[in-house]
């Protein structure tokens, strides 16, 4: 027969055995809790991390394309100048043209083809005496006007309502605008 201790024994044993099953199970089970909730939480702030660093790309690529725009811009601006720079030195040597035989017979073969009696001439101050002896040479009745024009000269047909510019500023800024891609490809080497 087993003694009262054997039965003791054996019944905390049991107790023990039960115990131990319990907290191994409810230990299990929390552990599974806690897994559960840091996987969800896991989830939960990778996703407002992604989130956010797509809000931060975004922003990021955002103000790129606006510097990309601005240097674009820039760059423009800057070539224009440059462009501009080389204009302004042509029309500063316009005087050297504006001295030679070959303006002169210019202004002949202009006034002559198309000046009449009765026109008005517009011309710089420093062509008005070589506009006038031109006309009194081919005996043509037209009236001299002075006009801020760098050379050249523009014929008013007052009983027509119709000017004809032959002035070297049209040319020149006509000149200018064709050539620009080409200047702009010696300045800087694009196409």
């Amino acid at each position: 027969m087993a003694s009262l201790e054997d039965l003791l024994n054996n019944v905390i044993q049991k107790v023990l055995e039960e115990i131990k099953s319990n907290v191994d199970q409810s230990f299990n089970e929390s552990k599974k809790i806690v897994e559960h909730a840091y996987n969800d939480t896991f989830n939960s702030y990778s996703v407002k991390v992604n989130e956010l660093l797509s809000k931060y790309q975004e922003e990021i690529e955002g103000e790129k394309a606006k510097l990309d725009v601005e240097n674009k811009r820039l760059i423009s601006s800057e070539k224009n100048f440059w462009i501009q720079k080389v204009f302004d030195e042509v029309k500063n040597k316009i005087g050297l043209f504006i001295d030679s035989e070959s303006y002169q017979k210019g202004l002949e073969n202009i006034i002559s083809r198309e000046s009449k009696n009765g026109s008005i001439i517009f011309c710089n101050s420093g062509d008005v005496n070589k506009v006038k002896t031109i006309l009194n040479k081919l005996k043509i009745n037209a009236e001299v006007k002075e006009q801020n024009l760098l050379g050249g000269i523009r014929i008013e047909y007052p009983d027509q309502g119709l000017v004809r510019d032959y002035s070297l500023d049209l040319i020149l800024n006509q000149v200018f605008e064709s050539e620009k891609p080409r200047i702009a490809q010696i300045l800087f080497g694009e196409e």
